[in-house]
């Protein structure tokens, strides 16, 4: 499969309505959802663009209405990397392929049951695109 190239977002895993499991919701039925969470319709907007040299760009579109001297301020203490003129670079992560398979560095650290926990998660291949934690993304 090849992953190189700009991803949005077009189902988000969330708790049910019980708050038991986890279920996937298109973004659609997300931003039409009034009780939905800002945060989770925010992320919404995200993109992924996967590089030849493994790197995972986690893009946020700036707002319109973002005052140019705040945005200009998060980039040069360094919160924020520009991407191009609309775009901020929220995150840069790792990928990689390993026996035919892709992984996306989570960024998680820590034990479990004083076993090491491993950063790296597998992107899955779904019917449309890939599946990267709890996000299923499609080309853009």
């Amino acid at each position: 499969m090849n992953i190189l190239g700009k991803w949005k977002i077009t189902e988000v895993q969330v708790f049910s309505s019980e708050g038991l499991n986890l279920v996937w919701r298109t973004a659609t039925d997300i931003l039409a959802d009034e009780k939905a969470d800002d945060y989770v319709k925010q992320s919404l907007q995200y993109k992924y663009i996967f590089t030849e040299d493994g790197k995972a760009l986690l893009l946020f579109p700036i707002p319109a209405n973002a005052p140019k001297e705040e945005v200009e301020k998060a980039i040069a203490s360094g919160e924020f990397k520009l991407y191009d003129d609309n775009t901020m670079i929220l995150e840069e992560k790792a990928w990689k392929e390993e026996n035919g398979k892709l992984y996306f560095d989570s960024g998680a650290k820590g034990e479990v049951l004083g076993e090491a926990v491993s950063p790296w998660v597998e992107i899955k291949e779904t019917a449309d695109g890939i599946e990267v934690m709890s996000y299923r993304l499609v080309r853009e």
